[in-house]
């Protein structure tokens, strides 16, 4: 699990797949909490030069019936009627955005996105998820470019 404990930056690497909660949170300073995965503390995923960033979820969320409860918020067009919205990451290197979306019933890991280049930021909908009460891991890890 990454340790905010100092910033919101995570250097992946191949080879060490590592994993961002859900719902986390961090102090800065002790004296504000400081929300990694917010619009103004996006997770900042760096990979070595030369590798890319490879992202999966883990969705332990209750799964079936959309309701109107569950998905306060965490709609969009972008993941279809059957998902809610539970982040996008932004590819610094091609300025990319891709939804992350909430997995089916019948599945619980599924790749996300592997970046252009060696950086990417992942915003998650905290206050949303918060509310939700859905749970899941990102894993990310650095893959070398593949030809």
């Amino acid at each position: 699990m990454v340790e905010e404990d100092r910033s919101c930056v995570v250097r992946v690497t191949a080879g060490l797949r590592q994993h961002i909660r859900s719902s986390s949170e961090n102090s800065d300073s002790g004296r504000q909490r400081v929300r990694c995965g917010s619009r103004s503390h996006p997770w900042l995923l760096e990979a070595q030069t030369g590798q890319q960033v490879n992202i999966s979820l883990l969705d332990f969320s209750g799964h079936g019936q959309r309701t109107q409860l569950d998905t306060r918020g965490l709609v969009s067009d972008d993941c279809g009627p059957a998902h809610v919205q539970y982040g996008y990451i932004v590819d610094k290197t091609n300025k990319n955005n891709v939804s992350i979306c909430s997995t089916t019933a019948q599945q619980r890991h599924k790749h996300v996105y592997q970046s252009a280049g060696n950086v990417v930021e992942i915003v998650l909908m905290h206050e949303e998820l918060m509310k939700s009460g859905r749970n899941f891991l990102l894993a990310m890890e650095g893959v070398f470019y593949s030809l």
